[in-house]
């Protein structure tokens, strides 16, 4: 992940402050889905450890 690190941990807030946000209109099965999805995300060592990952997205309009 090459960039301005500023705009990175900007555009890391704004999702992660949007996920968080996100939990509370979700059933707890999905909350907990999110939690797993996105801890196993933090805790990748490198940027090409992330781009293996494979991130969960949960459409509001599907699950509702």
């Amino acid at each position: 992940m090459q960039g301005d690190p500023k705009s990175i941990e900007e555009l890391l807030v704004k999702g992660l402050s949007h996920i968080l946000k996100r939990t509370v209109e979700v059933s707890p099965r999905d909350q907990l889905a999110i939690a797993q999805e996105y801890k196993e995300w933090i805790n990748c060592i490198s940027a090409s450890d992330f781009s293996e990952q494979e991130i969960l997205v949960i459409d509001k309009f599907t699950f509702t």
